[in-house]
């Protein structure tokens, strides 16, 4: 088996070398820098990896990785990593969120010492009306329905339908007339 230290594969490695510099020294295809392939020769592709073994011969091994244990089921303090802390123990439960924030009270504002209901300090006005003009782009243009003589043009009719028909089902009340009777 041929090692890269071969002098046969060396001498072939300087053989394509020497020819992809002279392919690099004339003009290519019409163009001055059209690129040399730099696969040529390169060995980087398969590198020999070489085996680890000691003075003996035997394979190295490393020590083993971490290593854990099974993971704890269940919902309580015991599957935890340590015992938890809790900072309200003995102290007792109070439901803060039951207690009303306002008393449905009538005139609870009273109780406070206020007499009278409350009123802002001022009224401010507002214009009611723009201070410019309105202004549309839209021109309305009236259609006159009369001719010359001064008598009204009628435009053409429209799509003309019969009244619905009425009554129960029989002769005259059905588009497609009377429909036979089928035994069953």
């Amino acid at each position: 088996m041929a090692t890269a230290d071969d002098p046969k594969k060396e001498e072939l490695r300087t053989k394509h070398f020497t020819d992809s510099l002279a392919l690099t020294q004339k003009m290519r295809g019409g163009l001055f820098t059209m690129p040399v392939s730099n696969a040529i020769g390169d060995t980087n592709y398969f590198p020999n990896k070489k085996a680890r073994r000691d003075s003996e011969g035997a394979v190295i091994t490393d020590p083993r990785n971490f290593t854990t244990k099974k993971p704890k089921k269940g919902r309580g303090a015991e599957v935890t990593f340590s015992k938890p802390v809790f900072a309200t123990i003995g102290d007792p439960y109070k439901d803060g969120g039951n207690k009303p924030m306002r008393t449905a009270k009538h005139e609870g504002y009273k109780d406070a010492g206020h007499d009278k209901d409350f009123k802002p300090a001022m009224n401010i006005s507002r214009k009611v009306k723009a201070d410019f003009d309105h202004l549309t782009d839209l021109v309305e243009k009236k259609k006159s329905h009369k001719g010359e003589d001064g008598h009204v043009i009628l435009e053409p009719r429209n799509f003309l339908t019969n009244p619905p028909k009425q009554g129960e089902v029989g002769k005259g009340t059905s588009f497609g007339g009377n429909l036979p009777h089928m035994p069953e």
